[in-house]
């Protein structure tokens, strides 16, 4: 007697995204030399997962893999630039698509980056790069021929900025406040002690030198310990001179961080160096990761600790 097999059903993938909320998608092109890879990078600071140059024929094949269940990318950013005489109709073909079968739930914008005919010239100059266009025609011709190509999707874009004054830190501080949203990501600042007999760390952005203060190290009882220690900190903070200091150092810090910070950086290195890494630079290392400061969070690391 045979026996039927019944025959498995196979479940076919699911081709509808799955609805999230607050999804953002991001299309940034314009004018080849405009600033498109400076303002992808400063994206990707804020968290978007970015891709540069995706083919246009790839674009809801990648984004319905994106937004399958099994992922959670809320914000995308893809840089999009003209690359072919097809680039216009099939990009505008499939935002269409996307927008009306796919993801009606998201959040869709164009972002669009002009600069003037003269500013471009410049900058292809100081970089010594090929327009994408300027395929056996003068560069003029492949700026003028790119913004024919470009001007329907200028006329629909959500937002158009023109680049021309701006340079790259402006430009992060433009995609900063523009594009964060109610998210403000941190500045994250690497606080370094360190000796001056074992040389300054290279990483550094800003260096304080803390040899003037007075120095543990010629107390007997303190000399064996370290900055770590509570003694060695009533030591120094019980010091007129040294809380004088701290207070000025700390206000300058904190300004010179917030600066970082509105100019759109995340990532600092401050050095604190006295003569041998031990008393003084780990005790102002110590303290200083302690303290709470809007935007700001510390990590510390005590580099030549041990050494001795």
């Amino acid at each position: 007697m045979n026996q039927v097999i019944p025959a498995i059903k196979v479940e076919k993938p699911i081709k509808k995204f799955e609805k999230k909320q607050n999804r953002q998608i991001l299309f940034v092109t314009g004018i080849s030399g405009s600033g498109k890879s400076s303002v992808m990078r400063s994206l990707e600071d804020l968290g978007f997962y970015c891709v540069d140059n995706l083919p246009i024929p790839l674009l809801s094949t990648f984004l319905d893999f994106i937004f399958r269940a099994h992922t959670n990318l809320l914000k995308i950013a893809l840089g999009v630039d003209a690359r072919d005489v097809t680039f216009l109709k099939n990009f505008m073909v499939e935002v269409e698509k996307i927008k009306k079968e796919k993801i009606n739930d998201s959040k869709i914008k164009i972002v669009f980056l002009n600069a003037s005919d003269e500013t471009i010239v410049k900058r292809f100059q100081e970089t010594r790069r090929n327009h994408p266009l300027a395929n056996k025609i003068s560069l003029i011709d492949a700026i003028k021929k790119e913004r024919e190509l470009l001007e329907p999707i200028k006329t629909l874009s959500d937002q158009i900025h023109c680049t021309d004054k701006s340079n790259i830190h402006e430009l992060r501080r433009w995609v900063s406040t523009t594009f964060a949203g109610e998210q403000v990501r941190e500045l994250v600042v690497n606080v370094i002690s360190f000796g001056f007999k074992y040389g300054v760390p290279s990483e550094s952005n800003l260096v304080y030198d803390l040899r003037f203060l007075p120095n543990p190290f010629f107390v007997p009882e303190l000399k064996k310990l370290t900055g770590k220690d509570s003694s060695v900190q009533k030591y120094l903070f019980d010091k007129e001179e040294v809380l004088e200091y701290w207070d000025k150092f700390g206000d300058f810090l904190n300004y010179s961080l917030n600066s970082y910070h509105r100019e759109g950086r995340f990532f600092a290195n401050v050095s604190i160096g006295c003569t041998g890494g031990k008393h003084r630079s780990v005790s102002f290392v110590e303290r200083l990761c302690k303290q709470k400061w809007p935007n700001i969070s510390f990590l510390p690391y005590h580099r030549d600790l041990g050494k001795e």
